[in-house]
């Protein structure tokens, strides 16, 4: 069990948390202004979509929301896969799959409901359970981090599992008990900002002092003669996981250290960073 989060991870963790609040802010919005929730009979959600569409303005305000949220759900699951890959590297590679091809059902669903196909209704439901075992996995690996909190990583296992897997099964099969499950879903929206907050106050917290970081930037440095950010990143990554904001912090820290230079280069159109001495 790790008992910290790894230095080379800082960056992803508040990216992720930063992603998280994103996505749920642009959701709450375009779903609050349909007047609805995943949960209401068809026609309800096609009404509230014909009553938007009818007007221009807010219309265009409902896509100008969607296609940054269509984006970050594609995206999020890459930094939070990098910090929890150190928990099982195996587990938080599947979480992100099923948050990948979730993202793209979430879309296709969102487009079919503008388009006021009332197939989107099943295409949501699909990717809800998809989203729900995606949660559960997040949720374990929470809980065996060790540098994130238990009682977070089990409720997002409960939020994951009443929330959004039962939610779409039960959309399915028993809609009776739709309001079970939409008790659920908000649960688990309260625990994923939860864990958005966590990573990006765990992320503050930790200092970029990194000797190993410092110690690899240094030799890349003196493999290559001088390299611009961009260049020192590439060979960083080929070593590490970083995120592409970590090699900057070391690059600065080193700086202050008289450790390394920089100088602006024509020919690279940019700045190139050399060993003092």
């Amino acid at each position: 069990m790790n008992h910290g989060l790894a230095l080379d991870r800082v960056g992803c963790a508040r990216n992720s948390g930063v992603f998280i609040l994103t996505r749920i802010l642009l959701g709450s919005f375009i779903f609050l202004s349909l007047n609805t929730l995943f949960y209401v009979p068809v026609e309800g959600m096609l009404a509230a979509v014909q009553s938007v569409k009818a007007n221009v303005l807010f219309f265009i305000l409902i896509i100008c929301a969607l296609v940054p949220l269509a984006f970050i759900s594609l995206v999020v699951s890459f930094p939070l896969n990098n910090v929890l890959s150190s928990v099982n590297k195996d587990l938080s590679i599947w979480a992100a799959r099923l948050r990948g091809i979730e993202a793209l059902i979430f879309i296709a669903g969102m487009v079919l409901l503008i388009v006021e196909i009332p197939l989107f209704y099943q295409v949501f439901l699909s990717g809800l359970i998809l989203y729900g075992l995606h949660l559960i996995i997040v949720g374990y690996l929470v809980f065996k981090s060790g540098f994130l909190s238990n009682v977070l990583g089990i409720s997002l296992i409960i939020g994951g599992s009443v929330g959004y897997f039962f939610g779409g099964i039960t959309g399915f099969f028993v809609p009776s008990l739709v309001l079970l499950s939409t008790i659920g879903i908000v649960f688990a929206i309260i625990t994923e900002i939860s864990l958005a907050f966590v990573l990006i106050v765990t992320a503050s917290r930790t200092t970029f002092d990194d000797d190993d970081s410092k110690s690899r930037v240094i030799k890349i440095l003196k493999d290559l003669g001088e390299a611009t950010t961009t260049e020192i990143i590439v060979e960083a990554s080929k070593e590490s996981l970083e995120c592409k904001d970590r090699v900057p912090r070391t690059l600065k820290a080193l700086e202050i250290d008289n450790e390394v230079t920089k100088r602006l280069s024509k020919e690279k159109k940019g700045y190139v960073w050399t060993l003092v001495g």
